[in-house]
């Protein structure tokens, strides 16, 4: 009975520590994420929709994704809030809500395409895709 009895006060340590706590891609990727980003364009069947002239700030459509798994968005007239959360071979998984009030052409793709966001890949030179629809992306550019 007690050799059973030490060898759980040795197993039950380490079970919970291999059941804690995300793993380094996801950590890392949350890190990469951090920050305003750009919406610049939308390809969605091979069609590019890119980004209009700003104007008095409309037009303007960001993403902010915050530490904790938290974000912000902007679309052409309206606030969101909500949250996302990555995972290992950079899925992704965003929610939230807002308005959809006067809301443009250009602020509906991005207010339509946010939830459906199922994979993202970061580029090297400061681009961010995010893929939804199997063959539709949202491509942002990193806000200075």
């Amino acid at each position: 009975m007690t050799k059973i009895f030490k060898l759980l006060t040795l197993l039950i340590p380490v079970v919970a520590l291999m059941s804690c706590g995300k793993t380094a891609t996801t950590i890392v990727s949350e890190k990469e994420l951090t920050g305003k980003w750009q919406l610049e364009s939308v390809v969605e069947n091979n069609d590019t929709t890119y980004r209009p002239a700003v104007k008095n700030g409309m037009y303007d459509v960001s993403v902010t994704f915050k530490d904790k798994g938290e974000l912000e968005a902007t679309s052409s007239t309206n606030y969101l809030t909500g949250f996302y959360e990555t995972a290992q071979l950079n899925a992704i998984h965003v929610g939230g809500d807002g308005t959809e009030r006067k809301e443009t052409s250009w602020g509906n793709l991005f207010v339509n395409a946010l939830p459906q966001v199922n994979m993202y890949d970061l580029k090297s030179n400061n681009r961010l895709v995010l893929f939804y629809n199997n063959d539709s992306q949202l491509i942002f550019t990193r806000s200075r």
